[in-house]
């Protein structure tokens, strides 16, 4: 019996892949042309925006957007701090917002030759548009500005209760402070948030052991804070290479290092995945499903902590991560032992966890009181968005494109402009409103970026029928209610 019960926690840990699921229901309304739809990210993509020169694509979106029929906003017009907005109605009106955010900015390329087409192409094979910033997140703000402009088209507008804005925003990969910490801290009032919603989980196969063809959306509704850390030790045991000493500042940085990266981490259930296994295992059933919903007891921890350790997605999302990205010294030559050492770690924190503690354990680790701590960036801290009637909203929005779908919130091992503005109290919800590929997924910050005209189309539709959503909703129902919905729904 032991063996099976062994047998069975290790099964249901075992992590998905992904695979491409070919909706119905993939019809874009009348009012959006995918030609021309395909023709603007794809001139989008053209213009290179890696972080810090925003500048001219958030110009080219402006000019588009002057185009249409929606309410233009420049908030900032920098080469390094461009945001803009566009609007069903002027921002003025002060009616409550419903936000689509993306962001302008992308990283950087490398290893040019491994690319099958140059990165700022935006080149259309017929299936597939691709360049930097295909996925992360170019695609995404032409999937919610398309929705928009084609909704505003095909409905009376003239009097709605609420208005519907998409966010084009800078700095999101550099931490976001030019971009929206910017806005929320000049802005925040004409903006006038109710719902944010930016990138994100997406749509996944092969989740459901019992049910492998059946679709499961992951919103995120919360994510880890990002806390990167500078650790640095100046030692006077420097000279010659030939002669070390025991203590010099590599040595000893090294030891403190393999000290933290072999420390036992601990499993950290919180409200956001216990949430997450809860609705999973809802969706699995059976009695593999009564494991997934009761993940978190503690007769289950021997068999959840070997399993967990194996996969490195379930891992981070639930245990506190720390990478050590960099390791440098000053220049010197291959003889000369430096007499000063540093590495940056990139820490990710499940939410709940103090920042000001995380660091206090790290020292610990370290156990060298000679190696200094500092902080070179943080996320703010944010408490997971709750589901209300715009989550809900969306996972009919949803349904309508894939009705045979589960819809589940989760939490994002990795972290976005949605933690910002969940910091400020406004829900934030984040997706890809798509099924993806396992392939399309691992192109994001890696060569070879692209996103398929299935997953273009599925955002466009999401999104617009998500607006609807809200349009055909009671004033009173959607707007005078924002209380979670029920725990045991």
């Amino acid at each position: 019996m032991k063996l099976n019960f062994l047998m069975l926690c290790i099964v249901l840990f075992t992590t998905p892949a992904l695979a491409q699921y070919n909706s119905e229901y993939q019809n874009l309304p009348e009012s959006v042309s995918i030609n021309q739809s395909i023709d603007l990210l794809s001139a989008y993509i053209q213009r290179e925006s890696v972080s810090g020169s925003e500048k001219e694509a958030a110009i080219f979106i402006e000019d588009y957007i002057l185009t249409t029929d929606l309410h233009l906003k420049v908030f900032s017009d920098f080469s390094d701090n461009y945001n803009l907005a566009a609007s069903l109605y002027p921002l003025s009106s002060g009616k409550p917002n419903i936000v689509l955010q993306s962001h302008i900015d992308v990283v950087p390329v490398e290893d040019l030759d491994d690319w099958e087409h140059d990165p700022y192409s935006g080149h259309f094979d017929g299936e597939y548009i691709h360049g930097r910033g295909a996925l992360d997140a170019k695609g995404l703000g032409i999937m919610q500005l398309k929705a928009l402009e084609g909704f505003k088209q095909d409905y009376d507008t003239a009097d709605l209760p609420f208005n519907v804005t998409v966010l084009f925003l800078s700095g999101e990969e550099t931490g976001g402070k030019n971009g929206a910490r910017y806005l929320m801290e000049n802005f925040e009032e004409e903006l006038n948030a109710d719902v944010v919603l930016g990138e994100g989980g997406a749509g996944y196969q092969n989740v459901l052991k019992n049910k492998p063809d059946k679709v499961v959306f992951g919103v995120s509704i919360a994510e880890k804070q990002s806390l990167w850390l500078q650790l640095k030790i100046n030692s006077n045991s420097a000279g010659h290479g030939a002669a070390p000493s025991k203590d010099y500042a590599n040595m000893q940085l090294i030891n403190s290092l393999n000290k933290l990266t072999n420390r036992r981490v601990l499993l950290l259930f919180n409200r956001s995945t216990r949430r997450m296994f809860r609705s999973l295992g809802r969706a699995e059933g059976g009695v593999r499903g009564f494991f997934i919903r009761n993940i978190n007891w503690s007769i289950l921890a021997p068999f959840v902590r070997k399993q967990i350790e194996r996969e490195s997605f379930l891992s981070s999302l639930l245990t506190n991560t720390v990478t050590v990205t960099n390791i440098y010294n000053p220049p010197g030559p291959p003889n000369q032992i430096s007499n000063s050492a540093t590495a940056v770690l990139d820490c990710r924190l499940v939410p709940g966890t103090s920042s000001k503690s995380f660091i206090r354990y790290i020292e610990r680790k370290l156990d060298n009181d000679n190696v200094k701590v500092s902080v070179i960036s943080e996320s703010p801290e944010a408490q997971p968005s709750r589901l209300n009637k715009y989550y809900k909203a969306l996972e009919d929005a949803i349904a309508t494109s894939y009705p045979d779908a589960e819809t589940i919130p989760f939490l994002f091992p990795a972290t976005s402009d949605n933690s910002l503005f969940r910091s400020y109290d406004i829900p934030s919800y984040g997706l890809i409103p798509a099924v993806v590929t396992e392939r399309d997924i691992n192109s994001i910050h890696s060569n070879n970026e692209r996103i398929s005209l299935d997953v273009l189309k599925s955002g466009i539709v999401i999104y617009y029928n998500f607006i609807k959503e809200l349009q055909l909703k009671e004033p009173f129902s959607l707007f005078g209610n924002n209380d979670e919905e029920s725990e045991s729904k």
